[in-house]
């Protein structure tokens, strides 16, 4: 009856996604002035994964991308943007902010939320009185990023029990998903008094490259290609409802990407691993007819700093920016697209290879055509001439490269990103370093002991590693446990494990029922990456399965000391109470767990269940209510109301939800035999009889309902 256990570690590891969907803000306090009359309404669009070279208006032939190539034609494309971090949640971080990654602090795709002293784009424009809607593919930009703040509505809505991936990846949905949540809402925006801001966040191009047909049999040789391509399919749907609402002149359009795809060159399959042109060169166009001409190719540097300024600048709000921006408004460069500015510097950085396997960092910075790259071998390259930076002319252009690195540092000026930057960097502290390693997703060897090893010759390794790590998880994906054992075993033998080959191997043996083994597989997790917080919870699943009732409230308090606002903890500390028949601390965790996320479904069935266990049943008839807000299909909460129901005497309320719940899971017998004790103590004896024969026809056996079916139709 919607009481759930202890969660899965996909739904862990992946920041517990599953059951977050349309979210509508609660608790903001955002004061909203009335929008004056002209302003435009914004579509900021982020295509994940978006090489520029993939895209028709860049000179691309193939994939075909008209509705980008549409959005460029009517309106200005910057020849030159750039990124400044290779990964999704702290590119977004940066371009919703406006901020460089060494000052919103996230540095990678498993950070810490947005710290609420950054203001987002979104708060901005809904304090100027736009209404504000989000709707992401990834959970990586979910709830849990921070990065909704200022949104009044935020979709994240993932089908993970579906799926039933173990890859964070899989934690996504289609663009064609993300455009059916997101079209809705903008027609209604549309139609209303506010100015409207959307935030459209397509994640398709990334990995797994699966395009859907009938791309995957155009592009079967090239499916990054067909992932583009059918992206491109649903961003012209978008794109098509602004022009039957008719309000495509007066919406300003930015289309943009987090960052590019390596797709092989330097060694690198994907994306994260190092700062060349591939992963950071991105698209970005925009359109806002009567304020933007057509066809104009800006030439200036852009970078993803500067685009919360333009549009907040082409919104007419400019002066409401966060004080401080690095960026700087593009409109002077729409205005003057042949002018370039080669005092414009464009910083990137990767932390991933120090943070993970304890090599060095990587840091760049563009300007004037030329790219200086900070790594224990520095490069440097003239992007006019070798674009794909095959010639590294650092030896040859020696002050020309110490002019770029005075630039790099200036940028991180009054910084502490200067103790990590140079060759002779000294050895960060333990302290540090966990704080570092705290911000990752993928762990690997001697991530807390830097040895400032050069990713260029480490890019071997680490494919090896990703690739035997990516076999031993297809293993596991596919429930063959065993040969997920043996890899993850072989991968930890070799010394090169990180605290994600241990919890992968911890859940592998607990699949297995093997649960004293995986008690220190999870411990080794702890110990390599102490604030990684679903080790603590999986850990506590293992005790629980073990018995160790009192280990399992140790661990879980350990983890909720390390994160207090993690309603989970206090989700599995309340069920963990209810284990021991202590329900007045049950109850005080699921509140608790309430207070910090009250969109949660299984915190509102299960607090359901314990108010009606401590006999309060007019207490938990709104829980389930709210769980029903958010899983409105869900068998098990309509008929755990119509129990409900049923023991306050409202019986034809009773028979109602029974009614819905046996719609949703006809095959259901208990259901069905609930029904009818409904419909038979509201008087109500033929359609009880229905009920009874329905239950009989499932469960043959089903003695009582055999005898109240005796009785009701005596």
């Amino acid at each position: 009856m919607g009481s759930c256990v202890l969660r899965t570690a996909a739904t862990l590891l992946l920041l517990g996604v599953a059951a977050v969907g349309v979210v509508a803000r609660h608790g903001e306090q955002t004061k909203v002035a009335p929008a004056p009359a002209g302003r435009p309404n914004i579509l900021l669009v982020t295509i994940d994964t978006l090489r520029a070279d993939r895209v028709g208006a860049y000179g691309a032939k193939s994939p075909a991308t008209p509705a980008i190539d549409r959005l460029a034609a009517e309106g200005c494309l910057f020849e030159h943007a750039t990124v400044h971090v290779p990964l999704t949640r702290a590119s977004h971080a940066s371009l919703l902010t406006g901020l460089y990654p060494f000052q919103h602090g996230i540095r990678d795709n498993f950070a810490p939320p947005l710290a609420r002293e950054h203001r987002t784009l979104a708060e901005v424009l809904k304090a100027q009185g736009y209404a504000t809607g989000g709707f992401v593919g990834s959970f990586i930009v979910n709830t849990q990023s921070g990065l909704d703040r200022g949104f009044e509505e935020f979709d994240d809505t993932f089908d993970t029990a579906a799926r039933g991936s173990a890859f964070f990846s899989d934690y996504q949905r289609r663009a064609a998903a993300v455009e059916e949540r997101a079209g809705p809402w903008v027609e209604r925006a549309a139609r209303a008094a506010r100015p409207f801001f959307a935030w459209v966040h397509f994640y398709d191009p990334h990995s797994p490259y699966s395009p859907p047909s009938p791309y995957d049999r155009r592009y079967a040789k090239t499916p990054y290609d067909g992932e583009v391509a059918y992206t491109d399919e649903i961003l012209g749907r978008l794109l098509a409802r602004l022009d039957r609402l008719g309000v495509s002149g007066r919406t300003l359009v930015v289309l943009t990407s987090d960052h590019g795809e390596a797709l092989g060159e330097h060694k690198e399959e994907e994306h994260g691993f190092f700062v060349y042109e591939a992963a950071l060169r991105v698209p970005l166009v925009l359109r806002l007819p009567g304020r933007i001409p057509a066809r104009v190719r800006a030439r200036t540097e852009a970078r993803s700093i500067d685009i919360l300024p333009t549009i907040l600048d082409l919104a007419g709000v400019g002066r409401f920016a966060p004080p401080g921006l690095p960026g700087r408004s593009l409109v002077g460069a729409i205005d003057s697209p042949q002018k370039t500015d080669a005092r414009v510097v464009s910083y990137a950085e990767t932390l991933f290879p120090r943070l993970h396997f304890g090599w060095s960092d990587l840091r760049s910075v563009r300007m004037g055509g030329w790219k200086y790259i900070q790594a224990p071998q520095p490069e440097l390259y003239d992007l006019s001439s070798d674009p794909g930076e095959r010639h590294n002319l650092y030896a040859a252009e020696g002050r020309r490269a110490a002019s770029l690195r005075s630039r790099l540092l200036d940028t991180l000026g009054g910084s502490p990103e200067l103790a990590v930057v140079g060759v002779s960097a000294p050895k960060l502290d333990a302290a540090t370093m966990e704080r570092l390693a705290s911000l990752g997703y993928v762990s690997g060897p001697g991530a807390a002991t830097p040895s400032n090893a050069d990713p260029k010759d480490k890019i071997d390794e680490f494919m090896s590693y990703a690739n035997g790590l990516q076999r031993a998880m297809q293993a596991y994906e596919r429930a063959d446990l065993p040969v997920a054992v043996k890899g993850l075993e072989a991968i930890l033998a070799s010394g090169r494990g990180g605290f994600d080959v241990d919890f992968w191997l911890g859940r592998a043996y607990y699949r297995l029922s093997n649960y004293k083994a995986a008690v220190p597989a999870f411990r080794n997790a702890i110990h390599k990456l102490p604030t990684y917080t679903p080790s603590y919870i999986e850990l506590a699943r293992t005790h629980v399965a073990l018995g160790q009732h009192a280990e399992a409230i140790k661990v879980l308090g350990e983890g909720l000391a390390l994160d207090p606002l993690n309603f989970q903890f206090h989700s599995h500390l309340g069920y963990v109470a209810r284990l021991q028949r202590d329900l007045p601390t049950a109850r005080k965790h699921y509140e608790q767990a309430r207070a910090l996320e009250p969109g949660d479904f299984d915190v509102r069935m299960n607090l359901s269940s314990i108010y009606r266990d401590l006999g309060l049943p007019k207490l938990a008839v709104p829980e389930v209510d709210a769980a029903l807000k958010v899983q409105p299909e869900n068998a098990d909460a309509h008929n755990h109301r119509g129990m409900l129901l049923g023991g306050l005497g409202d019986f034809t309320a009773a028979a109602a939800s029974f009614e819905r719940a046996t719609a949703l899971d006809p095959g259901n017998a208990m259901t069905w035999f609930n029904l009818g004790l409904a419909r038979m103590r509201a008087g109500n004896r033929p359609g009880a009889a229905v009920a009874f024969r329905k239950a009989l026809g499932l469960k043959p056996d089903f003695e009582d309902a055999r005898k109240l079916l005796a009785e009701v139709e005596r």
